[in-house]
């Protein structure tokens, strides 16, 4: 009996992680609202920014059934899960 509940929930978890994960859409909404935050916090990081910028004409967006990978250049930069990014490109945010 623990094991189909075990495996129920799993395969709840796999069905909600389908149906969740973000679109291309969400990714470009997600970058813009990001340089929107910087340029209102008073970060002004040019250099940040010019970067972004080209690396989202050369973005892929590969989909992984239960996730969404985003890489460029054959490196991941960011991974979306349960309608939500991960930074994986190992920059330090300042704040």
């Amino acid at each position: 009996m623990k094991n189909v509940l075990i495996g129920m929930l799993s395969l709840a978890l796999a069905i909600a992680a389908f149906l969740t994960r973000p679109t291309e859409g969400d990714f470009r909404a997600f970058v813009r609202e990001h340089a929107e935050r910087q340029k209102t916090g008073g970060m002004d990081l040019p250099g940040r920014r010019a970067s972004r910028e080209p690396s989202l004409a050369k973005a892929e967006f590969k989909d992984c059934w239960l996730w969404v990978e985003v890489s460029v250049d054959g490196k991941t930069l960011y991974a979306g899960l349960f309608n939500h990014w991960w930074d994986k490109s190992g920059r330090m945010e300042r704040a």
